[in-house]
């Protein structure tokens, strides 16, 4: 069976590739840009490359000929207003174009990745499933909107009989390629002794579960289904602080007062003008850092019974010690 993995040089796509391949799959991968070059010699021959942009038909539909499974990672993250459009065009048009593709081509089965922001963030405290229905709410933000209408349209290939799968994630976690980058900028944030937190809680999950439950949900009869992927519920502070222990850093000892992020993501607007650098804190990320939002996991677990998240402390032991090898002093 040969498989194709739209996305296949993000943080979720790499992993999930490797993990692929080493189990003796043909994996057909998408990218755009450079072609990585950093697979291992061993698995390179089972991986064949294509450059092919989810919105670009034409492209994407060459490297769908002969597939017969597909696991759509591609996709845009970003909390940027001006980045509204492009996140419309790539997590909701790119979607619908492997969607239809998919239906086209005959593919056995669907993976999607969406998120948990998908899921909404309608108020604070709020412990979210998979039952919780989207709501309009200013903290929503254009990326999580992106997302649901991007699930949208999986729902709609399964109603056209797509056998097809969605995972929403929580904020992954992972060995990067690029630690300025993402949810692995969070791991130089500790290490460089970052002083401030906020007292927001967020859901955290390991890549290497999110790929494994992917694979085995891949494998599984189960279809029109979602499952949350998150290890655990920890709050930006205790996250920060355990990075930092790891690293041997001091911890953040500065508590980012509500207030404080919406003066800040003013100031740094105002200063984009001149520098014409992406801000540090948007209005969406200010907000968003001092909502506590709870995740549950057990839906996936019920399905897949012998599935088990990695303890949240482990994973940020390995990511550490993967950051510190790759800096060293």
């Amino acid at each position: 069976m040969t498989i194709l993995v739209t996305g296949g040089t993000g943080l979720l796509g790499s992993q999930l590739v490797k993990d692929l391949a080493a189990a003796g799959n043909a994996v057909r991968c998408t990218y755009r840009g450079e072609k990585p070059e950093d697979m291992p010699s061993a698995l390179s021959s089972l991986v064949d490359w294509q450059p092919a942009d989810i919105l670009d038909v034409c492209a994407l539909d060459a490297a769908m000929e002969g597939i017969e499974a597909v696991y759509h990672c591609a996709g845009m993250v970003s909390f940027q207003p001006e980045d509204r459009d492009r996140l419309m065009r790539v997590n909701v048009e790119g979607t619908a174009n492997v969607v239809n593709l998919s239906i086209a081509r005959g593919v056995r089965k669907l993976v999607h990745v969406s998120s948990v922001a998908a899921l909404g963030r309608a108020s604070s405290g709020k412990v979210i499933n998979e039952s919780c229905k989207w709501e309009d709410s200013p903290n929503n933000s254009a990326y999580a909107l992106s997302k649901y209408l991007g699930e949208m349209e999986v729902w709609r290939g399964i109603g056209e009989g797509l056998r097809a799968v969605i995972v929403n994630p929580s904020i992954l976690l992972g060995m990067g390629k690029s630690w300025d980058k993402g949810s692995s900028g969070l791991v130089k944030n500790a290490y460089e002794e970052f002083p401030w937190y906020t007292n927001g809680v967020n859901g955290f999950v390991d890549v290497r579960d999110v790929a494994r439950a992917m694979m085995q949900l891949m494998e599984s009869e189960v279809s029109a289904e979602r499952f949350i992927l998150n290890g655990d519920n920890y709050s930006y502070r205790q996250l920060f602080s355990e990075m930092a222990e790891e690293m041997h850093k001091k911890p953040p000892y500065k508590e980012a007062k509500p207030w404080m992020g919406e003066v800040i993501w003013r100031m740094e607007r105002i200063k984009r003008i001149f520098s014409h650098r992406p801000p540090l804190l948007t209005r969406e990320t200010a907000r968003t850092s001092q909502l506590k939002v709870y995740y549950e996991n057990q839906k996936i677990q019920d399905f897949l019974p012998a599935f088990h998240f990695t303890p949240l402390r482990q994973t940020i032991h390995d990511v550490c010690r993967s950051f510190l090898v790759s800096h060293p002093c």
